[in-house]
C-alpha cells in the first residue's frame, strides 16, 4: 500500500470540517490488499459517518500519498486545540500526535534542515509536553503506540516522546529541561541519514569500517543542526551522548557517569527501550514488557539506575498486569527500512587496519598551542584557543591530551616547535575517547602546513571520506560521510550567572579536599566569558595543582584580559610549570608590560634567564612599574629585594655588580 498513507479517524473528521473532502477516502481492508474506497473526492462525510465508523470499531482511515501534504499542515495547525478539546478521547489524542508528529519527523528525514522544519519540530515537541503534563491518560496512550509503527520517521518522534514522558517523571514541569529533551529525541538519528540501507539493515556482524560509521551518527546529527537556536546547547549535548553508557563503554567518546547530563542518560533509556522493540533484521522484536527487564539488566552499566527507576514507575502505570491497555490500534506497517541500533564492535580491529606508523612517546612532556579553526556549535566549554599536552607525535599526527571532549571532523590549527623554529599546521579530529575523569584523549590528523597569518582564520569543518585514519587510536577510529552545514567555531555561552560562579568557586576554595566533580566544575568555570570569574578560577585551579587545572592555566595565559594573564602567570610560576615555560615566553612581549615583567619573573622561579634584559630596562626606569621589577628581578636572581625604595636601590646595586656574569648590557 505505498500508494497511502494512513490516517486517524478523527483527523479526517477535522480536515473534512476544513474543505478536505475534495480529497478520497479510503477504508482499510483485514487482508494486505488495497484499501477501499469509502468516499470519493467532493462528496463529503457528515458526522453520523464517523460515529458509525468509530462504533463500528474503524479508527483509522486512508488516503493518497499525494493528498497528504496539504491536509497534514491543516492538521498541524488544529493539533493545540484537537488536545485541549475535552471532547476527544485520550487514546485519539494520542493518536492525532502521533500522526503529525511522525509527518513532521518524516520531512526532517527526507529533506535539508532549516528553520522551518525546526520550528515545526518545536511545535510538535510543546504540544507533546501540553499533553503529557495535562492529560497523564494521553502520555500512557503514547506510551502504548509505541511500538505500533517501525519507520525511521516515527522511531524519531516516539523517542522525543518517551524522552518527554521520562523527563516528567524525573524533572516534573521544567519546561526547558523538557523542551531540550523533546528536541534531542526528534534529531538523535539524523546522522544517520548518510549511511546506506544496506550497513543498517545489515542481518550480519558489520566490518570495522562500517562500525565506525555507526558509531559517528550522533556528531553527524549534530553537523546538521547547525547553529539553528532552536536546538540549545543542552540538546546537542544529549544527542551527542545517546549512545554512551555509564560505565564509559558507549561511543563516540566512552564518556562515563557524571560525564553524562541527567537529559543524556533519559534519551539513551527511551532509545534502546523503542529499538528493542523494533523489527530488525537480525532479530525479531522483544514485547514491551521483556524490553523494559532487558533494561533493568543493564542498570548500572549501560544505563543510570536512579533513571531507570523512574521508567519502571512510568512502565508500570501505563501496562495493566504486564499486558497493554486496551486500545483499538492497528499495527502500523514500516514506510521505509528500519535503522540498526545495536551493535557490538567485533574484535581486533588492528589486524583490519595493519601495523600503525612509528611514534614517538612524549610522555606528555610536550605542549602545543591549539586553535579552533572549525567545530560544532555549542558542544564544549572549551576555549577557541587551549595548550594541550601531547602523548605521542608520528610523520601524520599527534595524539594530545585535553580538558574537553573534541569531536571527529573539527579543524584545529595546532602550533608545532622544532628546536628555534615554531610552524604552524592544520589538522583534523580523527578519534576521541575519554581517558579518565577529567582528562580526553584525542587524535589529529595532520592535513597541511600553513603560515601563522592563517593559523586564526576560521574554516569548514572538514567532510571525511570513510578512510581510516593512519593515525587511529586501537579499537577507536571512526568514520563517517558528513552532510551537514559549516558550521564555525566561537566561544561558547557564558554558563551560570557570575555572582552564582563566584560563589562556586569561592565553596570549591574553602574545602580542605576537592573532589573530581568539584575539580570539573572549576575548570568549566575558567572557561566563562565573564574576566572576574576566570580571575577568581585561577587560584582555585592553582590550589588543585593536577594536570587538568594546570592545563586548564596554561590557557588562560593567552587570555584576553590582562588582569587574568596576570593571575594565570603568577599562578604558572608559584606552581613551578615548567610545562608553561614556552607560553611564558611568548608572554614577554605582551602589550601589557605588567604581564611582560610577572612573566620574566615566572621563568625566573624557573631557572631560566630569559626576561632579564627586559626586567634590567625596567629597574633603570622611575615610574610605576619599577617596584614590580625589583621584585622579577629578585625572583630571577634568587635574592629577595623588598617592594619599596631600598629594595628598589639594592636591586640596582646587585645589577650593577653582576653585569657581567649576567650579561646584561
Amino acid at each position: 500500500m505505498s500508494n497511502y498513507t494512513r490516517i486517524d479517524i478523527t483527523a479526517a473528521e477535522e480536515l473534512i470540517s476544513d474543505g478536505a473532502n475534495k480529497y478520497a477516502v479510503y477504508l482499510p481492508r483485514a487482508s494486505d490488499n488495497q484499501p477501499v474506497l469509502y468516499r470519493d473526492a467532493d462528496v463529503g462525510l457528515s458526522q453520523p459517518d464517523f460515529e458509525r465508523l468509530r462504533s463500528s470499531g474503524i479508527f483509522f482511515l486512508y488516503m493518497l500519498d499525494k493528498d497528504l501534504e496539504q491536509c497534514t499542515s491543516v492538521l498541524e495547525a488544529k493539533l493545540a486545540g484537537l488536545l485541549a478539546s475535552p471532547h476527544v478521547p485520550p487514546e485519539e489524542k494520542a493518536r492525532l500526535v502521533h500522526q503529525v508528529g511522525t509527518s513532521v519527523a518524516r520531512d526532517l528525514t527526507h529533506g535539508p534542515i532549516g528553520s522551518d522544519e525546526l520550528d515545526r519540530a518545536t511545535h510538535i515537541v510543546d504540544n507533546v509536553i501540553g499533553a503529557v503534563l495535562n492529560d497523564q491518560a494521553v502520555a500512557a496512550n503514547m506510551l502504548m503506540m509505541a511500538g505500533h509503527e517501525r519507520s525511521t520517521a516515527s522511531h524519531m518522534f516516539v523517542v522525543s516522546a518517551l524522552a518527554i514522558m521520562l523527563g516528567a517523571e524525573v524533572f516534573g514541569s521544567d519546561y526547558e529541561i523538557l523542551k531540550g529533551l523533546g528536541m534531542a529525541g526528534m534529531m538523535h538519528d539524523l546522522g544517520k541519514l548518510g549511511i546506506s540501507q544496506e550497513i543498517l539493515n545489515s542481518p550480519t556482524p558489520l566490518s570495522p569500517p562500517q562500525l565506525q560509521l555507526i558509531h559517528q551518527h550522533p556528531i553527524e546529527s549534530v553537523r546538521l543542526l547547525g547553529d539553528d537556536p532552536n536546538v540549545s546547547p543542552a540538546a546537542r549535548q544529549m544527542i551527542l551522548q545517546h549512545h554512551e553508557r555509564m560505565d564509559g563503554k558507549g561511543y563516540p567518546l566512552g564518556t562515563s557517569g557524571n560525564e553524562l547530563l541527567p537529559g543524556s542518560r533519559i534519551l539513551s533509556i527511551v532509545d534502546s527501550f523503542h529499538a528493542m522493540i523494533g523489527h530488525r533484521a537480525y532479530r525479531r522484536p522483544l514485547t514491551p514488557k521483556d524490553a523494559s527487564r532487558t533494561l533493568n539488566t543493564q542498570a548500572g552499566r549501560q544505563f543510570d539506575s536512579d533513571m531507570l527507576a523512574c521508567w519502571n514507575d512510568l512502565f508500570e502505570r501505563c501496562w495493566v498486569q504486564g499486558e497493554p491497555m486496551p486500545l483499538k490500534l492497528p499495527v502500523f506497517e514500516s514506510d521505509e527500512a528500519s535503522s540498526r541500533h545495536e551493535h557490538s564492535p567485533p574484535g581486533k580491529l588492528r589486524n583490519v587496519f595493519g601495523a600503525r606508523p612509528k611514534r614517538y612517546d612524549c610522555g606528555a612532556r610536550v605542549m602545543v598551542k591549539c586553535i579552533y579553526a572549525g567545530r560544532l556549535h555549542d558542544t564544549t566549554c572549551a576555549p577557541d584557543e587551549f595548550v594541550a599536552s601531547v602523548h605521542d607525535v608520528s610523520h601524520g599526527g599527534l595524539c594530545i591530551y585535553s580538558s574537553h571532549p573534541m569531536y571527529r571532523g573539527e579543524v584545529v590549527h595546532v602550533q608545532v616547535n622544532k628546536g628555534a623554529e615554531t610552524t604552524w599546521i592544520r589538522g583534523t579530529v580523527a578519534w576521541c575517547r575519554q581517558h579518565d575523569d577529567a582528562i580526553y584523549k584525542t587524535g589529529l590528523k595532520f592535513l597541511q602546513h600553513i603560515s601563522e597569518s592563517e593559523a586564526r582564520t576560521r574554516v569548514d569543518l572538514l567532510e571525511t571520506d570513510g578512510t581510516t585514519d593512519h593515525h587511529e587510536e586501537h579499537g577507536h577510529t571512526t568514520h563517517s560521510k558528513p552532510r551537514g552545514k559549516r558550521v564555525n567555531g566561537h566561544r561558547p555561552s557564558s554558563g551560570p550567572d557570575p555572582n552564582v560562579a563566584l560563589s562556586e568557586l569561592d565553596r570549591i576554595a574553602s574545602l580542605r579536599t576537592i573532589s573530581p566533580n568539584d575539580e570539573k566544575t572549576a575548570v568549566q568555570l575558567a572557561g566563562s566569558t565573564e574576566p572576574k570569574v576566570r580571575h577568581r578560577s585561577i587560584e582555585v585551579l592553582a590550589k588543585i595543582g593536577t594536570k587538568v587545572p594546570r592545563m586548564t592555566l596554561m590557557n588562560l595565559l593567552k587570555d584576553g584580559d590582562p588582569e587574568v594573564r596576570e593571575r594565570a602567570v603568577d599562578a604558572a610560576g608559584a606552581l613551578r610549570m615548567e610545562e608553561a615555560a614556552y607560553l611564558l615566553r611568548q608572554r614577554l612581549s605582551d602589550p601589557v608590560e605588567t604581564v611582560a615583567l610577572r612573566a620574566a619573573g615566572a621563568l625566573g622561579l624557573l631557572g631560566e634567564r630569559t626576561g632579564l634584559p627586559l626586567v634590567a630596562r625596567a629597574l633603570a626606569l622611575d615610574n610605576g612599574l619599577t617596584r614590580l621589577a625589583a621584585r622579577t628581578f629578585g625572583e630571577i636572581v634568587g635574592h629577595r629585594f623588598p617592594a619599596n625604595s631600598d629594595g628598589i636601590q639594592a636591586a640596582r646595586r646587585y645589577l650593577d655588580a653582576k653585569k657581567s656574569v649576567l650579561r646584561v648590557s
